[in-house]
C-alpha cells in the first residue's frame, strides 16, 4: 500500500526546548493511523507542522507525492489535508448547516456577482454546496440538527459538527486533535463508527488522542510519541505491549 503522507525526520525547536527532534512517520492511504504520548510528546506540535501552521526547522513533509514542506496552511489545505483542533472553531450563534456552509469557502468556484451577472452558476454552486454540507451532516448523524444554533447542541453534537466541517471540503487527510475530548462512552462509540464509515468513503485518517482504548479500537497503526521523538509504533497490539511504552505512557500492560 503506497503513503500518501510521509514524514521525515522533522525537527522543531522553541529556543531551547527541542519540540520534534526527528520524528518520522508513513501514513498509507485508506488508513486511519494514531499518535498517542504524553503531554508534551510533541503530538499537536506534529499535526501544526503537517498542516502548516509551523514551519519545520528540518525534515520534510510528502503529502500524495508532493514536497509540502514550504507551502503555507492555506495551499496544503486546498491540496486535501484538513484538520481539526482540541477547542472548538464554531460559529455558535450561527445554525449546523450555516457553519458546515462557511467551511467550504475554499471550494467555492463562484462570487456574490454571479448572483447578477451568472444567476444560474450561483444557483448551481449553491446547491453543490448544501449537497456537501447534508453528505457531511448525515455521516456523523447531524441531519435532523441542521437548523438549530450550534450553541444549543450538546457538547458532542457540536464537536461533530466542527468534524463536519472538516470533512465537508472533502479532504483526502483528515488530521483529528482529540476528537474524544468531553465525550462519554456513548458518544464516543458514536465517533468511532462515524470514522470508521469516514474512512471507508476514502479519507485517511490521522488522530491524535488520550483515550488510549479508543485509538487501539480504532486505528490500524499507532505512533507513540515522547519528549519529540518516536518511542515506538506499530500495530494497536504490538504498541500495547511494548515494554518502553508500558514504562514512559500506559503504566499498566495490555
Amino acid at each position: 500500500m503506497t503513503n500518501l503522507l510521509e514524514v521525515r525526520d522533522a525537527r522543531l525547536a522553541f529556543g531551547g526546548l527541542q519540540a520534534l527532534g526527528g520524528v518520522s512517520l508513513s501514513v498509507p492511504h485508506g488508513s486511519i493511523v494514531g499518535l498517542i504520548g504524553p503531554n508534551g510528546a510533541g503530538k499537536t506540535t506534529l499535526f501544526n507542522s503537517i498542516s502548516g501552521l509551523q514551519r519545520l526547522d528540518g525534515g520534510t513533509v510528502i503529502f500524495d507525492d508532493r514536497d509540502v514542506t514550504a507551502l503555507a496552511a492555506h495551499e496544503r489545505a486546498a491540496l486535501g489535508i484538513g484538520r481539526s483542533f482540541q477547542h472548538l472553531g464554531l460559529m455558535m450563534d450561527e445554525t449546523v448547516e450555516t457553519n458546515v456552509l462557511a467551511a467550504q469557502h475554499l471550494g467555492t468556484g463562484y462570487g456574490g456577482t454571479d448572483l447578477l451577472i451568472h444567476p444560474t452558476r450561483w444557483l448551481r454552486g449553491e446547491r453543490e454546496l448544501k449537497l456537501r454540507a447534508t453528505t457531511a451532516l448525515d455521516a456523523f448523524a447531524l441531519t435532523a440538527e441542521h437548523a438549530r444554533p450550534v450553541k444549543d447542541l450538546s457538547f458532542a453534537a457540536a464537536r461533530f459538527v466542527e468534524l463536519a466541517c472538516v470533512l465537508v471540503e472533502a479532504p483526502a487527510l483528515m488530521l483529528l486533535d482529540e476528537p474524544t475530548t468531553g465525550l462519554d462512552v456513548t458518544e464516543v462509540a458514536t465517533l468511532l463508527a462515524a470514522l470508521e464509515r469516514v474512512r471507508s468513503g476514502g479519507t485517511t485518517i490521522v488522530v491524535i488522542a488520550h483515550d488510549v482504548g479508543f485509538v487501539m479500537d480504532l486505528c490500524d497503526d499507532v505512533y507513540v510519541l515522547a519528549e519529540g521523538r518516536v518511542l515506538a509504533e506499530g500495530t494497536p497490539s504490538h504498541v500495547q505491549n511494548d515494554p518502553a511504552v508500558v514504562d514512559a505512557y500506559l503504566g499498566v500492560p495490555a
